[in-house]
C-alpha cells in the first residue's frame, strides 16, 4: 500500500514538456478589465464641494456642470480658484442677525459707476491670460489651425442669501473679463 502511494506522488509531479499556457484567454480578461476601468475612470478636473458657512439652493438637475475656473460667494467674502480675492464689509446689524449677512464692497473696491469690483476683475483678467497661453501653447487647434479661444465658463457658487445686486456686479466683473457663461452652482437634491 506504502509503495502505491510513493508511485502515485511521483506520477503527479511529471510536468509533461508539451505543457503550454494559454495566452488567448488572458488576453481576453486584460482587455475587458482595461475596458471597465476606461469606462468607470472620470475625467473631470473639477471637484466642487460646499464649503462650511454658505447655504445653496436645491436642485433637481442631474447634469454636472463642465470644467471651468470656481468663483466662490460665502457671507465673509470672494474667493476665486481657491484664494480670497475680497472680503466684504460687515455691518453692525448683520454681525447681530447671522442669518441675513450683509454682501457689501467697500468703495474703493468698485469702480466703473460702482459696478465692477476692480480686484476680482483683475484676478479673473490674469486667469483669462494664463488660458491664452495654454490654449497657445497646446496642440489642440481649430480649422483654420488657429489656437482654441478662450471658452469663458466660470462656475459661482453662491449662498443662497446673496442679494441680487451682489450677484449682478459680480457677473458683470466677470463679463467685462470676458467670462461669458455662467454656471450657478446648487446642492443637488437626491430624487
Amino acid at each position: 500500500m506504502a509503495s502505491r502511494s510513493i508511485r502515485n506522488r511521483r506520477g503527479r509531479k511529471k510536468i509533461h514538456q508539451d505543457f503550454d499556457l494559454q495566452l488567448t484567454s488572458m488576453m481576453d480578461i486584460l482587455v475587458i478589465i482595461l475596458v471597465f476601468l476606461l469606462k468607470s475612470y472620470s475625467t473631470s478636473t473639477n471637484s466642487f464641494s460646499s464649503v462650511p458657512g454658505i447655504k445653496l439652493p436645491i436642485s433637481k438637475t442631474q447634469v454636472l456642470p463642465p470644467d471651468s475656473l470656481h468663483l466662490i460667494v460665502t457671507p465673509e467674502a470672494i474667493t476665486f480658484e481657491n484664494a480670497r480675492v475680497i472680503e466684504f464689509v460687515q455691518s453692525a446689524d448683520a454681525l447681530a442677525n447671522t442669518d441675513q449677512p450683509s454682501y457689501n464692497f467697500k468703495k474703493e473696491d468698485l469702480d466703473e459707476g460702482g459696478m465692477r469690483i476692480a480686484i476680482l476683475y483683475d484676478a479673473l483678467n490674469r486667469a483669462r491670460e494664463k488660458a491664452e497661453v495654454l490654449r497657445s501653447k497646446s496642440t489642440a487647434r481649430d480649422a483654420e489651425g488657429k489656437p482654441l479661444p478662450f471658452d469663458g465658463v466660470l462656475a459661482i457658487q453662491a449662498d443662497k442669501r446673496v442679494k441680487y445686486d451682489t450677484l449682478r456686479k459680480i457677473m458683470y466683473t466677470a463679463g467685462a473679463a470676458q467670462f461669458r457663461v455662467f454656471h450657478l452652482l446648487a446642492m443637488r437634491q437626491d430624487i
